[in-house]
């Protein structure tokens, strides 16, 4: 069996890429993704971004999990090695939230999504030397409103410093999970790997 390599350090990751049941290594990938993010932001016209934000953060969840990938793959000489680079955004209608700054950015990001629908993609690609396939899947996710019990959790969540790592400010697999409504779609694409999809590329690869 070829050489699994998941381009990533995301302890998520890791664990549901366990799921599998499959071996594999994990390697981190250097990428500028500030780099990336705009070179996908240029491909897109301005009034494209204006009036729809979901596919663009598609296509930068999508080019994000390519770059990682490739810069892992490019690191190792094994020939059967199959990298997996993957990469989650979050996105309203009119914004791609990216990791906070710092607390007051989270606090911003939190008390945005309160009470509305947004969107999570996560992208993948999976590579060899021979194959690639990029795809993505996603989740839309409904915050409970902006009362008083929203507004301690936010706070409450922001003290334990749990947002400052994560797209969106938010982990649908700790606390973050009590600001959640609802969730419509792949709830692991929310988590951060789309496990169930991945498992099956992975098959027809292997």
């Amino acid at each position: 069996m070829s050489r699994i390599i998941l381009a990533s350090k995301s302890p998520r990751r890791f664990e549901l890429l366990s799921m599998t049941g499959l071996s594999f290594e994990v390697r981190d990938a250097h990428v500028d993704e500030d780099a990336v993010f705009a070179s996908v932001m240029q491909s897109f016209a301005s009034s494209d971004i204006r009036t729809d934000m979901y596919p663009v953060a598609e296509k930068v969840a999508c080019a994000q999990a390519s770059a990682k990938a490739s810069a892992a793959l490019s690191d190792i000489a094994d020939s059967d090695a199959v990298v997996i680079g993957s990469d989650t955004v979050v996105v309203t209608e009119n914004e791609i939230l990216g990791k906070p700054k710092d607390e007051e950015d989270a606090r911003r990001m939190l008390t945005l999504l309160s009470g509305k629908t947004h969107r999570v993609y996560t992208g993948v690609a999976i590579q060899s030397k021979d194959e690639s396939r990029v795809f993505s899947s996603f989740a839309d996710v409904r915050f409970h409103p902006l009362d008083e019990v929203q507004q301690a959790l936010i706070e409450s969540y922001i003290a334990s410093g749990s947002p400052m790592d994560k797209a969106g400010a938010y982990g649908i697999q700790d606390t973050g999970s009590l600001l959640i409504d609802s969730i419509s779609g792949d709830y692991y694409a929310v988590v951060g790997l789309p496990v169930a999809r991945v498992y099956r590329e992975l098959r027809m690869i292997l």
